[in-house]
């Protein structure tokens, strides 16, 4: 009852923030033309226009399934190679100033690098997604193993706990609020880069259409692509966090940090 209260006052705030965005949008709109600032309205139906038409869904289709590509692969290789290389103190300070290069590196170098090195295409947006969030799932992997509770991992060699149980009820449990975390953050991370990415080396997608829009100077479209980014993201961080909350990893997440 206690966490149903907590997500519908999180709730609540949320809309309560977003709503005071649009409100000061609509604001400002009034005191500039619409090629210039355009009004929640206009923005609303320039994207049911898009909806309409069929570009909405095409485009959106598209950046999606790259994103959740570059996504996933980061996810699987970041977590495990986290997982591994965090268990060995030589071998994660070797590793830790080869990744760290990989994410203090602007986003924008790595596009302009992937355009060069792969072309114009899938490739390039999908690389640099990798390249954005893979460093996080290493990085809170690592924290992860590190923090895994010494004394049960002692009582489970002691006993000769199957591994296989080991994994379910031990490192599971441990490692989930870190890569939870990491997965939240990099959901954001993703959907900002596969738009930057797409828009400088793609001719598809929801960043190649924010650039065609942007050189036909129709603002009301940039700002309908903007708002469709920002939606997506929103909905899957809660449907993430939803899900969360409700998987038995989530409540043993619960049930420790309220130790």
């Amino acid at each position: 009852m206690k966490g149903s209260t907590t997500n519908d006052r999180d709730t609540i705030t949320t809309f309560s923030a977003m709503a005071t965005i649009v409100g000061l949008w609509w604001i400002v709109s009034f005191f500039y033309p619409p090629i210039i600032v355009p009004s929640p309205v206009e923005t609303v139906e320039k994207a049911y226009q898009l909806a309409v038409e069929g570009q909405l869904t095409k485009e959106l289709a598209i950046t999606v399934q790259r994103a959740l590509i570059g996504f996933s692969f980061s996810l699987i290789s970041g977590s495990l190679l986290g997982c591994f290389i965090g268990s060995y103190e030589k071998l994660y300070q070797f590793f830790k100033p080869m990744v760290t290069f990989l994410q203090t590196v602007p986003p924008i170098s790595w596009i302009l690098l992937a355009i060069i090195w792969m072309g114009f295409g899938s490739g390039a947006p999908i690389f640099v997604v990798i390249i954005a969030t893979f460093p996080i799932f290493f990085f809170n992997a690592v924290q992860g193993v590190r923090h895994l509770p010494e004394h049960l991992l002692e009582m489970g060699r002691t006993f000769q706990v199957h591994r296989l149980r080991m994994i379910k009820d031990l490192y599971l449990p441990s490692l989930w609020p870190f890569i939870s975390s990491a997965i939240t953050i990099c959901l954001g991370n993703s959907w900002k880069t596969i738009v930057m990415a797409e828009l400088l080396s793609s001719n598809s997608g929801v960043g190649a259409a924010l650039s065609m829009a942007r050189l036909q100077l129709e603002t009301a479209e940039v700002f309908a692509w903007t708002m469709v980014i920002v939606l997506l993201g929103l909905i899957t961080e809660h449907v993430f966090q939803w899900f969360d909350d409700r998987t038995r990893v989530g409540k043993v997440r619960k049930w420790k940090s309220g130790i």
